[in-house]
């Protein structure tokens, strides 16, 4: 499945979004990925796909066979991944140098080596998390320690003493954060707006964020503190500050997405791009571009805001199935489920919404899909995601094109439909761990009519 728009790819700097705890370095899910704004592509993004990251102008993503495929700007050959091409289990991009984390512990540095941010310093072993910024990279290692090479003319490279106890790392454009697992931020490298000088007090801390000249920490108590250079504003975090699970940082705009479900933006908004679009609710996600924001729903929609001169806010069509997101410069990545077609009841008979009521739901097989390929124990539906009946899963051709469908039954007041609902989905893994996902029509009655 490849739905990519077309563009001329220019380097910018970028600030990239990586970190450990609350924060992945690489977005995850399976299933294909889906790209729009600036792109070059010529590559096969059918997947399945695990693991997926933005640079500058270029992508990555982690295969479920630990391939990585790379595509987009190429001008310093970050996008021609070093042999042998497997093993990898995450990745990071940099404007325009790529990570990629080995499940061995190692890491594979490819692309502009000006500064040596693709020289991994020995040993290269025992790594655990990747980060990469403009011209630099970071490692985070199992002892809880952090390896730090390339440009180091800031000292973004120059981990300070005691370097241990580490649990999570980012990188802005010149500068480093590490988080410790004493609930305190390290950070170090270009402090000019006093991106490095972390607030006090330096405690609490779950997740960190680092933007082109700003930085973030997400507090255990569900606050955000931002310090660093506040031109626009995105150092202001706004009121109430408070219920936050998660942040991303954009050059100049800074995001939080709070725990029921709305996501509050801040900072420079000259093309919209801390405008959150109406409904406000719903997301489970949120990724910071250059000068655009994305956020992922629960229904598996993506909302995106910005500016869209080269198509980066444009999600394209079906926009849904989607399980993971990620931003760069002026381009946008989503990893999105395999979508089947799923028959909910004995259509066009109505769904009476009674407790006891048995819904037979039917995942069915086409000439490119088997169903029996469906692990029918992942399988959930509606939106309290219940689980199938005991022993009412089978197969049989319950369309009668001669191929044969998964069928299930699911208990009505398990699944949360609904009066007045028109859509619901159904979501389950194949045995390969890829991801499917179906959206089916239905009609729904309260009474035994």
């Amino acid at each position: 499945m490849r739905r990519l728009s077309m563009g001329i790819n220019r380097a910018i700097i970028l600030a990239l979004v990586v970190a450990g705890a609350g924060v992945p370095a690489s977005a995850w899910g399976s299933g294909s990925i889906v790209g729009w704004g600036q792109h070059v592509v010529g590559v096969d993004l059918a997947g399945p796909f695990t693991k997926v990251a933005a640079g500058g102008s270029h992508s990555l993503g982690v295969k479920s066979d630990g391939s990585i495929v790379a595509w987009g700007y190429n001008s310093s050959s970050q996008c021609n991944v070093p042999a042998p091409n497997s093993g990898f289990a995450a990745v990071a991009a940099g404007a325009f140098h790529s990570l990629g984390l080995k499940s061995d512990g190692s890491i594979a540095a490819w692309g502009s080596n000006g500064a040596g941010q693709c020289n991994v310093p020995a040993p290269n072993s025992g790594f655990v998390a990747v980060a990469a910024g403009y011209g630099h990279s970071l490692g985070l290692k199992e002892d809880g320690s952090i390896a730090a090479w390339g440009d180091n003319y800031f000292g973004q490279c120059s981990v300070p003493s005691p370097n241990s106890g580490f649990v999570g790392v980012a990188a802005g454009t010149y500068h480093s954060l590490g988080l410790k697992s004493d609930g305190s931020i390290a950070a170090w490298g270009w402090n000019d707006w006093g991106q490095c000088s972390v607030p006090s007090p330096n405690a609490g801390f779950v997740g960190v964020a680092g933007g082109a000249w700003h930085s973030l920490g997400l507090k255990s108590d569900g606050s955000i503190v931002a310090w660093g250079r506040n031109y626009y504003g995105q150092c202001s975090v706004p009121s109430p500050n408070a219920e936050f699970v998660a942040v991303a940082a954009g050059a100049y705009h800074s995001l939080g997405l709070k725990s029921d479900g709305s996501i509050a933006a801040w900072g420079r908004n000259e093309y919209g791009q801390c405008s959150v679009p109406s409904p406000n609710s719903g997301f489970v996600a949120v990724a910071g571009g250059y000068w655009h924001s994305l956020g992922l729903k629960s229904d598996g929609s993506i909302d995106a805001w910005g500016p869209s001169y080269y198509g980066q806010c444009n999600v394209p069509a079906p926009n849904s199935g989607f399980v993971a997101v990620a931003a760069g410069g002026l381009h946008s990545l989503a990893i999105q489920t395999v979508t089947r077609s799923v028959r909910v009841g004995v259509w066009p008979n109505a769904i009476r919404l009674q407790p006891n009521q048995v819904l037979t739901v039917a995942i069915l097989s086409d000439e490119d899909f088997d169903a029996r390929d469906i692990d029918h124990t992942s399988v959930v539906f509606g939106p309290n995601r219940a689980t199938c009946m005991r022993d009412r899963a089978h197969w049989e051709d319950i369309d009668g094109d001669g191929r044969v469908d998964l069928v299930l039954k699911f208990r009505c007041g398990d699944t949360g439909i609904q009066p007045g609902d028109t859509t619901v989905e159904l979501r389950g893994r194949l045995y390969n761990g890829d991801w499917i996902a179906g959206l089916a029509e239905i009609r729904t009655l309260t009474t035994g009519r």
